[in-house]
């Protein structure tokens, strides 16, 4: 085996004998619905509020485990989905079930489309690809925007700021869905999401997050932020959207890559600006797992170096982020000490996804 096949095997093992089953014996609650954090020894939080999403990412992270042959994780993801739906699209609900926030988020709904997706992926029940559909169909009549792309919410009004981040998941949650289905009426919204990726989100080899309702970016410093975490994540996203389309985006990936490394050693910062200087020099967990499939979209692209770079970053993750129990250190500082008060449910989709396309690029051909 080579390095990358090495460390997507040890990646896998630590999933599949670790994290699966200690997340869902400790953080999924009897009615189906989960905590949204551990506390740092490891016991679950009953007491926080939740924000409703947290559960479409761990149907995301169950059935996409199950698919895989990973874990059993039908059940885990079909009651996580079941307690979902019954509860509503809501935004936040508290620890004894009452819903908090009502709000219908856009945010949200990329991953409650994502969640339909994926068990639709798993089981091929067409009441999940009907969800799908009908939350896609929502989100057109509910929060289009004159100016393109959608609303943040059903309470924002078309005056509102506006954010990349929700577009980005709509682009992944439609290309998923795309990849299963091959209907091209669900490849139409990641086409409109790219397009607004050409046109607005990024600009001088940086991806901009903030935008006023037109389009044209914030005032001020709020403007000039730029989430690397989100830069390298738009990098597999676009290797996702040439697989789906044929579109040679390969200049776009090439572009954010090389930001993307400038000088910042194995793993990135939560938040600089355009020009590269540094707001926030903590590092969270999940922007380290999209670094990681940045280097592993590359790699799939033949670049040289990012296979190595992406077991690497893997092994780094171990001493650092993960731990042997199956648990995570959400946040270092500087020094790589963890500075995180929580250990939040809502990683593991990240870490899922890259331990998936760790494995899968580790298996092509060289």
């Amino acid at each position: 085996m080579d390095a990358l096949q090495q460390s997507a095997a040890r990646l896998r093992a630590w999933c599949v004998n670790r994290a699966l089953p200690v997340w869902a014996d400790r953080a999924q609650n009897p009615d189906g619905s989960w905590v949204e954090h551990l506390h740092l020894d490891g016991s679950a939080d009953k007491a926080a509020e939740r924000r409703w999403r947290v559960l479409a990412r761990q149907v995301y992270v169950y059935a996409k485990a199950d698919s895989l042959g990973w874990f059993k994780g039908q059940k885990v993801a079909v009651s996580t989905y079941e307690k979902m739906i019954e509860v509503g699209y809501v935004h936040c609900v508290s620890s004894d079930g009452q819903v908090t926030d009502s709000t219908r988020d856009f945010y949200d709904h990329a991953f409650y489309i994502l969640a339909a997706s994926s068990l639709y992926a798993l089981t091929r029940e067409r009441k999940y690809l009907d969800d799908a559909e009908e939350l896609l169909a929502w989100i057109d009549t509910a929060l289009t925007h004159p100016s393109g792309g959608w609303r943040e919410t059903d309470k924002t009004d078309d005056q509102a700021s506006r954010r990349q981040n929700p577009h980005m998941h709509l682009f992944e949650a439609s290309l998923f869905l795309y990849g299963e289905t091959q209907n091209k009426k669900h490849l139409r919204y990641a086409e409109s999401v790219f397009d607004l990726f050409e046109a607005h989100f990024i600009d001088d080899n940086t991806i901009s997050e903030f935008f006023n309702a037109n389009w044209n970016l914030e005032n001020g410093t709020k403007g000039q932020t730029a989430e690397p975490g989100h830069a390298v994540e738009w990098i597999w996203l676009l290797g996702q959207y040439q697989s789906a389309t044929g579109r040679d985006i390969s200049t776009y990936q090439s572009a954010l890559y090389s930001t993307a490394l400038r000088g910042r050693g194995w793993f990135l910062n939560d938040e600089e600006d355009k020009s590269g200087e540094i707001h926030r020099e903590t590092k969270r967990l999940w922007v380290q797992t999209e670094v990681i499939k940045a280097h592993l979209a590359m790699a799939e692209r033949g670049t040289l170096g990012a296979r190595d770079m992406a077991a690497a970053t893997i092994d780094a993750l171990f001493p650092t982020y993960l731990t042997e129990d199956g648990l995570w250190n959400d946040q270092i500082n500087t020094c790589g000490a963890n500075i995180a008060a929580t250990i939040p449910v809502s990683t593991f989709y990240h870490i899922l996804c890259m331990a998936a396309e760790s494995e899968r690029i580790a298996n092509l051909s060289q």
